[in-house]
């Protein structure tokens, strides 16, 4: 009589089960006790006094809603068209870039490269002009993941939906190169995972620092140096020519980190400028030894210092996908909140706290809404953390921030409500936690169980996700 093999699927979920009991008794027992509060007076990390007011009109069409998040020189808001209803994202300049001429040529440089592009893995351009001394930008309103955020939940994905978010993505850059556009800064963190009409499908975002093809490109920012250090091809660093090639190893950075955890050498623009000059990276499959020899080789490709030697363009990678077999596998990212079977197999390296290696946060079943906020959470210890959320349902939600907080701590958080801006607190306990490794900067992530989401919350989801439903 042979011996049952244990079911590992199955150990994982008995795994899941005591932690929610474990969240669920520490709940019952804060339930009744004093409650946390952060003070009225306090708003969101990203907040400035230049902030656009919820309600504040701009150019006549387009009313306010909320912050969505704030970069070095831009702030991203929610609006409503006034007389279409549609809900979308505008952009606009921070601070002292709002008066910048550089700045200002730049975003409107974005405004027409998005519209010259115009494919459905590209985010969408609708609008973009003058309000007053402002200037905006306005495009689709996405709901869905960042692929950032999800290798901050989950550390490292597997090898099946990297294989297809790099056929999505590089179906895009087909595209944009195709009208004479050079992204330069392909990273995950410009990658947007959304639902399509046969499933899920990789959007490309954030054309920010964009080169225009010649004659539509303003000379003034045709020599400067943009981009994101870890990211950047060797050429880019040092300040070469640049051609469809370098957004393709860029690509290739973006997928080694997907498939690792870590991209091959963090750091900024000194170590950046240390990779430019040697003669090779560390192969995918010296550090993942479970990844196809396919995939691992067209990531090497990718990723060769010399341009000569990686794929000429994008279509000659999206034949390469193609010809490996390996991208027919529909990505479930929004479906599931477990990662593919051989991520959960893969020891990745980076400390985490109340989740083992390999393990993934437990699944929240409730109605979801995928839609981008900062908050603020303020723990029962003192510690004050600011970051973002793009997964919170009726239960919980996920935050992504720069440090992490122990399994069982008790919590307020302050966030924005979808569509109506309105901001809402709400007591919680951290269900899971998982600090990624020192080198990853804000890539900390941990999931708060509400004590007792407020009506308005639950109201706002069921509106948001009846909204985007129509919408979408």
């Amino acid at each position: 009589m042979g011996h049952r093999i244990p079911d590992a699927r199955a150990s994982v979920r008995e795994q899941h089960r005591a932690r929610r009991a474990r969240v669920r008794s520490r709940t019952a027992a804060v339930a009744g006790s004093s409650t946390l509060h952060i003070p009225e007076g306090e708003g969101l990390p990203c907040g400035g006094v230049e902030d656009l007011e919820p309600g504040l009109i701009i150019d006549d069409r387009y009313e306010v809603r909320r912050l969505l998040g704030r970069g070095g020189m831009s702030a991203i808001y929610e609006v409503a068209h006034r007389y279409t209803t549609r809900h979308l994202a505008l952009k606009v300049l921070n601070g002292a870039y709002a008066s910048h001429s550089i700045a200002r040529r730049q975003l409107l440089d974005e405004a027409r490269a998005l519209g010259a592009v115009r494919h459905p893995y590209v985010i969408e351009v609708h609008d973009a002009g003058f309000d007053g001394s402002r200037v905006y930008v306005v495009t689709e309103l996405l709901e869905g993941r960042s692929l950032d955020g999800l290798l901050a939940a989950r550390g490292r994905l597997g090898w099946s939906a990297v294989a297809r978010v790099a056929r999505h993505v590089t179906i895009a850059l087909a595209a944009t190169h195709g009208v004479g556009v050079l992204h330069r800064d392909v990273k995950p963190s410009n990658v947007m995972i959304v639902r399509g009409v046969q499933g899920e499908l990789s959007k490309l975002l954030d054309f920010g620092v964009a080169a225009l093809p010649k004659g539509a490109a303003d000379p003034a920012m045709a020599d400067m140096l943009v981009g994101t250090p870890e990211y950047m091809s060797p050429e880019q660093v040092r300040g070469d020519a640049l051609d469809a090639r370098s957004d393709l190893y860029s690509l290739g950075i973006a997928l080694f980190e997907c498939l690792h955890g870590e991209v091959p050498m963090p750091g900024g623009l000194d170590v950046a400028q240390r990779r430019a000059v040697l003669p090779s990276l560390p192969s995918v499959s010296s550090v993942c030894g479970d990844v196809p020899r396919s995939l691992a080789d067209i990531v090497d490709r990718l990723l060769h210092p010399v341009p000569a030697f990686r794929f000429p363009s994008a279509r000659s990678l999206l034949d390469a996908l193609d010809a490996s077999g390996l991208c027919r596998t529909p990505t479930r990212f929004l479906d599931d909140d477990e990662a593919q079977p051989e991520a959960r197999r893969q020891t990745m390296s980076g400390a985490r706290v109340g989740i083992s290696a390999g393990e993934e946060p437990p699944k929240r079943r409730s109605v979801r809404a995928y839609y981008q906020t900062p908050l603020r959470v303020v723990a029962e210890g003192g510690a004050v953390i600011d970051g973002r959320s793009e997964d919170i349902s009726i239960g919980g939600m996920l935050v992504i921030a720069g440090a992490a907080l122990p399994e069982g701590e008790r919590v307020v958080v302050r966030f924005a409500l979808p569509t109506s801006g309105n901001l809402v607190q709400c007591s919680a306990v951290v269900g899971w936690s998982r600090q990624r490794a020192a080198t990853q900067r804000g890539r900390a992530a941990f999931g708060l169980e509400f004590i007792d989401a407020p009506e308005a919350l639950i109201e706002a989801i069921r509106r948001y996700t009846e909204l985007m439903q129509r919408e979408g």
